[in-house]
């Protein structure tokens, strides 16, 4: 009897606790935070989403950031997913507009004061470091005063469009009537050719018979051979157009395009007096002068570096720069 009574005391004792715990209120949930929240605005010159660009050009996004149950606290740029540090940020920007002031860039930033109940950054921002060919993840990250943390990304993609050049190389080309085999030039590998050899693109015109010899009777101007043709490149048509400047083919055919015609001529041989027709005959060359020659599909810049010019023998040469 004494073992029943305590079985019944102690069911009994268990199923008082279970009505008094079912019987106690619910205690009230901690309200869940809201996140912030990150998004691209779009417009005008605005990237919203994944973007290739040539090398050097930069690209705008309009950032929208919005507190959730918590004021903003910072925003953060990574590339990759690594933070930039402020001593790198410069290279991709240099400032940034937040509600419309601009303010030096730093990274993170904090925020203070309206900035904290919501934000519109303005950034324009140049991908310095991607490879042509390659990409890199831009983040844009909000974190609040929580905690909590929105982030949203693109990745930006970096094409050169132009071809870039096959050769830079130098040459020299004689005077027609100078040494043999040596009044033409193959702009190829910039070697002296005979002015009527195969192989070249230009050729000198010799002399001006009209000017007694000895004296400096070198006419100074070159023509095209074996259907080349040339053009003065006309510097007002091309802008910001030197031979230093041309890294591409697109450049040396637009100076092509937009070069000067050149009229044909003949070369005389002071001599016999025979004529040889010369297509595309340059005016009297200065150093500088620049043309654009074209040649079995082939363009190529050609720059006159030097002009040596004697007046006891017909040893005058043109001292040319080379690029196609």
């Amino acid at each position: 009897m004494q073992k029943l009574f305590l079985r019944l005391t102690g069911a009994a004792f268990v199923l008082s606790l279970l009505i008094a715990t079912g019987c106690t209120e619910d205690e009230p949930m901690d309200p869940t935070n809201t996140p912030p929240s990150v998004s691209l605005l779009s417009g005008t010159d605005l990237v919203t989403s994944d973007v290739t660009l040539e090398p050097g050009e930069s690209f705008m996004v309009s950032i929208d950031l919005k507190p959730g149950s918590t004021p903003l606290e910072t925003f953060t740029f990574l590339v990759d997913g690594v933070v930039v540090g402020n001593a790198d940020i410069i290279n991709y920007y240099g400032e940034y507009a937040i509600n419309g002031s601009t303010e030096t860039a730093n990274n993170p930033v904090t925020f203070f004061g309206a900035a904290k109940d919501g934000a519109v950054m303005d950034i324009s921002i140049t991908p310095f470091d991607i490879a042509d060919g390659s990409f890199a993840t831009f983040s844009f990250q909000i974190e609040d005063e929580a905690g909590e943390v929105s982030v949203t990304s693109i990745d930006v993609s970096v094409v050169d469009p132009t071809t870039p050049l096959d050769m830079t190389l130098t040459g020299v080309l004689f005077n027609q009537a100078g040494p043999t085999g040596t009044g033409g030039l193959n702009l190829d590998n910039g070697e002296g050719t005979g002015s009527a050899d195969a192989e070249a693109e230009i050729r000198d015109l010799g002399l001006d018979c009209t000017v007694p010899a000895p004296g400096l009777n070198w006419r100074r101007q070159i023509g095209t051979v074996n259907g080349a043709d040339m053009v003065a490149v006309d510097l007002t048509q091309v802008e910001n157009f030197t031979f230093d400047n041309v890294t591409n083919k697109e450049q040396i055919i637009g100076a092509y395009d937009t070069g000067i015609a050149l009229s044909d001529g003949v070369s005389v041989n002071c001599a016999t007096s025979n004529e040889t027709a010369v297509t595309d005959v340059s005016d009297e060359l200065t150093v500088g002068d620049l043309f654009v020659v074209l040649s079995n599909g082939t363009y190529y810049l050609i720059r006159i570096d030097a002009i040596d010019e004697t007046d006891s023998n017909n040893n005058d040469s043109y001292e040319l720069s080379i690029k196609y």
